[in-house]
């Protein structure tokens, strides 16, 4: 019996052995575990707001927090919620940091920060929009506009918003460059952005309804999420480049500088809601403007940001400060100063 000539059969390959994950970074993944929490405890927050909205208790008279300062500042179940996704932001922001201050970089703490961000700036936002406005048609006799598919229609736009939550994280992954400096930007919205407008905006909705009570500005508000929910969903998973605002602000600056941010502190504690919306806000339109007017005059160019994608064939794996590289222009100055916060 004749034998194959050596080399034509096909020969069987060893199977691969599955690597195992022996040692992780504890610090910088008890921050992101945090955020994961804190998105978490948001949710739950949420279910507790549409407890009492399906049990017909009146929000205003919840007893929340038990403490008059605490309840002044948060006086619903759905403010805690926005309190307590800021909270998931700060851990966001520090644990890239972190990672990088301990050279504990790692491609398992770059997948974990996307599921918690998918979490914690996707899912609890979104899921705050839906009661927020289910709550606000508890309290009227016809549907917004008329329309009777008005919650379906706004469950559908969160769901959207979730979804490009998560396709604006997978695709910073595959884009991302593994080279902090060779950043300029980054395209679409980021994620924490996003959410930060959108919960800017529950909060400052319940704090004018439980404190103010401007019937006309609240109910124009619980009209207008959706379809603001909709838009940044979509603004992030477009091209639009955004560059760093805060970086601005947060640099080294003269001493006399100083005084003009001290005195914005108390116009943060005496103006917290109509600060948040308009800091939360003024970035998602800067992009946007700055797109435009560039489109309109001819002068747009994507070239400045062709650094932020990876090639396919890049010898270096991805790490764990990839994925932070969107938050860390929110905090950094590119001019090649020291970081003065976060990632």
């Amino acid at each position: 019996m004749l034998k194959p000539v050596s080399g034509t059969a096909k020969e069987k390959e060893p199977p691969r052995r599955c690597r195992r994950l022996k040692m992780i970074s504890t610090l910088p993944t008890l921050l992101t575990l945090s955020s994961a929490c804190f998105g978490f405890a948001a949710l739950y927050c949420c279910a507790l707001e549409l407890h009492d909205l399906g049990a017909g208790q009146d929000a205003a008279r919840v007893i929340t927090l038990e403490r008059e300062f605490l309840e002044y500042k948060a006086s619903t179940y759905l403010a805690i919620a926005a309190w307590i996704v800021l909270a998931g932001m700060i851990c966001d922001a520090l644990d890239g940091r972190v990672a990088r201050m301990t050279n504990s970089v790692s491609r398992f703490g770059e997948q974990l920060d996307s599921l918690t961000d998918l979490l914690t700036f996707g899912a609890a936002p979104a899921l705050m929009v839906v009661t927020l406005v289910r709550r606000e048609l508890a309290g009227l006799e016809a549907m917004p506009l008329g329309y009777d598919w008005w919650p379906q229609m706004t469950w559908l736009m969160a769901t959207v918003y979730v979804c490009c939550t998560a396709i604006r994280l997978a695709r910073f992954q595959v884009e991302a460059n593994a080279e902090e400096t060779a950043h300029a930007g980054f395209r679409g919205l980021p994620s924490l952005a996003a959410a930060a407008a959108i919960v800017s905006l529950v909060y400052f909705h319940d704090q004018y309804k439980m404190r103010h009570e401007i019937a006309w500005l609240t109910h124009g508000i619980a009209v207008a999420v959706p379809f603001l929910t909709l838009i940044i969903g979509l603004l992030m998973v477009s091209r639009i480049p955004y560059r760093p605002l805060i970086s601005k602000l947060l640099r080294q600056r003269p001493f006399q500088h100083v005084i003009p941010l001290m005195l914005a502190i108390p116009c943060i504690y005496l103006f917290t809601e109509e600060v948040a919306v308009i800091f939360a806000w003024s970035f998602v339109l800067s992009g946007l403007v700055r797109f435009i007017v560039a489109k309109l005059s001819g002068t747009y160019t994507d070239s400045h940001h062709s650094n932020s994608t990876m090639p396919t064939t890049s010898p270096n794996p991805p790490t764990r400060s990839n994925r932070h590289n969107e938050i860390r222009y929110l905090f950094h100055d590119r001019g090649g100063t020291q970081a003065t916060t976060s990632r």
